[in-house]
């Protein structure tokens, strides 16, 4: 599937959960359902926000990051968006419960 369908599909509850499962990590799935509830999302809202912050806050060895790993995936957008997930949650797990840096919501939480 390619990336922008992916991540339209992620406005959607039930899509977005399939997107997630599809990307065979149980262990990621767990961490986004735990950091939605702490920003008090939905997994869906969560994880399309994790792309936007991805989109506009990764610093260029993020970029770089992503690329080498997309290049070597056989599925590769599912790749960029695991990979786009673990660095949100490794942020979002470092630090304490605050509104979203980087969202379209102005910083309120609850980004959609």
């Amino acid at each position: 599937m390619q990336l922008g369908q992916i991540i339209r599909n992620l406005s959607e509850e039930a899509a977005a959960a399939d997107a997630l499962l599809s990307c065979g990590d149980l262990t990621l799935v767990a961490r986004i359902g735990s950091a939605a509830d702490r920003f008090d999302e939905t997994v869906g809202e969560y994880a399309a926000g994790a792309v936007r912050r991805f989109a506009n806050l990764a610093l260029s060895e993020d970029w770089l990051a992503l690329m080498n790993a997309v290049e070597r995936a056989d599925d590769p957008g599912f790749r960029c968006l695991t990979h786009m997930l673990h660095w949100s949650l490794k942020r979002d797990e470092a630090q304490d419960v605050v509104p979203h840096e980087g969202c379209s919501c102005g910083g309120s939480g609850g980004c959609t």
